[in-house]
């Protein structure tokens, strides 16, 4: 193999290491994004059981005939919504998970494709970024 036929493949190769790379933490990125979601959902929750449980103490206190009944709808309202942000935050993660091993795995099955893309969405941002500095200095 000649010089220049190796230099372009392993230029290839540190490209397609860097996209996988960047696939990689953009993934990191949306899983973590994903966990603060949750934790967020997780609060809110928290804070919707206790502003619940204030509420309910006061119900008790003016209505106790109704006591019993109020406290395991809540309960039980409290526990759907905890479960439901729990299967939201999981599925976001199963998904951003998803995403990630299917595009490392198109990168290491169709190398070259993989590449073009990337180049193309590079050329594609490069223009975008051009055109809206030209408009902006066009502008003042």
């Amino acid at each position: 193999m000649s010089t220049k036929v190796k230099t372009a493949m392993d230029n290839a190769q540190d490209m397609i290491e860097a996209g996988v790379d960047t696939a990689q933490q953009a993934v990191a990125r949306t899983a973590d994004r994903a966990d603060e979601l949750m934790s967020d959902s997780r609060r809110a929750a928290a804070e919707a059981e206790a502003s619940i449980q204030a509420g309910l103490r006061q119900v008790r206190d003016a209505v106790p005939v109704h006591l019993n009944r109020a406290a395991h709808r809540a309960e039980d309202l409290a526990r759907a919504g905890i479960d439901k942000a729990r299967a939201a935050g999981t599925v976001v993660a199963n998904k951003a998970h998803e995403v990630g091993e299917r595009t490392t795995d198109y990168v290491r099955q169709e190398p070259a494709k993989a590449l073009l893309m990337a180049a193309a969405a590079g050329a594609a941002a490069t223009l975008l970024v051009t055109w809206a500095a030209r408009r902006r200095s066009e502008r003042y």
